[in-house]
């Protein structure tokens, strides 16, 4: 790993040569838009592939792609620009955008795009670039999805003639292509000089996976990154103190919390769910490891999204004393054994600590488990764990941050949580097109979800990224890079 490389012992700042090394958090899982679904794809997803739509950082749609119509809240016409192609040179048609469906949709692609495109009933081809959605019942969200994974194109014959080997040598139509990918240790991408807003100003981004946060600025500092993500917050001032670098700060969208393993115990049992949350104070963890910075979270719906947002909503309280009277009503032997399963990131385990030692103070007994960020997603996913790190880079509506998190089959349903009524909610809200009325059901959806427990929300993060005074780039709310907007000074 580079934090473990050589540095240079100042502030220095190597030459760039064209090239912009970033330093990341960790790798992602997979280049394959259609498959990501962990926290990690977020810094690199945009640059190989480029979304139907396009969102600005104020979260207005604007065309990518293609640019679109709707005559009715069931049908949406999109129009693809001509002449474009992917990374193979295969071109970029209606008939490509139909099978990119039509496999996300597939049961037996296992794609979480599923559901966030369930209300599609047919894509139909209308025309060599022109095609046409069409939806079972109103879909309010569907234009924001079509900005992120969903509405990424891939193509279609790099997807059949690499098979598996797709997943890490993916083929789409972003301002970058994929040349190597060497797991833990580098992502090396070059600019695709037919992309459609023109060839990007920076010719080669090289990202590389650094777990430690500290190292990642270290690097940054030395010249060694460009760009970093994850900048811890308690670095702050020592990277705005310096004049060789530049900091960003904006809310972020997402939230992290950890998951309760509903389906046994001892988290299958709704008190000791509420002991463990009650045991537990955010504004400890907002101050500690997050020092001062985001906003303390007890449920999905972020400060960003501010028309559905509620800051009146704290539906729980730090009370030991409650927590310890929750543990003794569940009638289970004492200490209650359980293991926090958390990435290595500094971060995640300092939460960690805060986490174990006030839960052993009423009735626990708690011991941390750290595992690689790469293997976070299949820990959740196939429930190995009785309590578990849930990060979530968020999306710009609530339905981003809910449906796929708190329905039966949601693809971040961790917990193994069913509510018919929380269900019926988040499905209303996906159909109403007031905005003041889809705020009301989230927020009732959001109380239920309280009363249930099925996470332990910690922290709204902001996101905090730094990067050389010399590189001007484009912060986005959700920390996603998109690089074709980046350019050396």
């Amino acid at each position: 790993m580079l934090g473990t490389a050589p540095l240079l012992a100042t502030s220095g700042h190597a030459a760039h040569d064209n090239t912009l090394t970033v330093g990341i958090a960790s790798d992602p899982v997979t280049l394959d838009p259609a498959l990501m679904s962990s926290y990690f794809e977020i810094s690199v997803q945009f640059n190989i592939h480029e979304p139907l739509l396009h969102m600005t950082p104020d979260f207005r749609i604007e065309p990518g792609l293609a640019d679109w119509t709707s005559p009715d809240a069931l049908t949406y016409h999109l129009t693809l620009r001509p002449g474009l192609t992917f990374h193979d040179g295969t071109p970029v048609d209606a008939a490509a955008a139909k099978f990119n469906f039509d496999r996300m949709l597939n049961p037996a692609t296992g794609s979480p795009r599923r559901l966030e495109l369930a209300p599609v009933v047919a894509v139909d081809v209308t025309g060599p670039l022109t095609f046409t959605i069409r939806l079972s019942k109103p879909y309010v969200p569907l234009l924001q999805v079509l900005a992120l994974r969903a509405g990424m194109l891939v193509s279609p014959h790099a997807v059949q003639a690499l098979g598996a080997d797709f997943a890490s040598k993916a083929v789409g139509a972003g301002p970058y292509r994929v040349v190597r990918w060497t797991k833990n240790s580098e992502l090396v991408l070059e600019r695709f000089d037919a992309y459609w807003r023109g060839p990007a100003p920076v010719g080669r981004i090289v990202f590389q996976p650094v777990v430690d946060e500290t190292a990642r600025i270290t690097n940054l500092r030395a010249g060694t990154f460009q760009l970093v993500d994850g900048v811890p917050p308690q670095m702050q001032g020592l990277i705005g103190r310096d004049p060789a670098l530049t900091l960003k700060q904006m809310p972020g969208l997402g939230f992290n919390a950890f998951s309760f393993n509903m389906t046994r115990p001892p988290f299958s049992d709704i008190r000791l769910r509420r002991a463990m949350i009650a045991s537990f104070d955010p504004d400890t963890a907002l101050h500690a490891v997050y020092f001062g910075t985001g906003a303390a979270a007890y449920g999905a719906i972020p400060p960003s999204q501010s028309w559905a947002y509620d800051p009146d909503f704290k539906p729980y309280r730090y009370d030991h004393v409650l927590a310890k009277s929750l543990v003794r009503e569940s009638g289970a032997a004492t200490p209650v054994d359980l293991t926090i399963t958390v990435t290595n990131t500094p971060s995640q385990v300092r939460i960690a600590e805060i986490l174990q030692a006030q839960a052993n103070l009423v009735g626990f007994n708690a011991v941390i488990r750290q595992i690689d960020p790469t293997s976070l997603i299949t820990v959740l996913r196939q429930r190995d764990f009785d309590i578990a790190i849930s990060p979530w880079s968020g999306r710009s509506d609530p339905d981003g941050n809910m449906f796929g998190w708190f329905t039966k089959d949601g693809p971040f349903n961790f917990s193994g949580y069913v509510n018919d009524e929380v269900t019926g909610l988040l499905e209303a809200a996906r159909a109403e097109p007031d905005q003041t009325g889809r705020a009301k059901l989230y927020r009732a959806a959001q109380t239920q979800i309280a009363a249930d427990a099925p996470m332990l929300f910690v922290v709204f993060p902001a996101t905090i990224q730094a990067s050389s005074a010399s590189l001007a780039w484009n912060q986005f709310p959700d920390g996603a890079f998109q690089l074709q907007f980046a350019r050396y000074r």
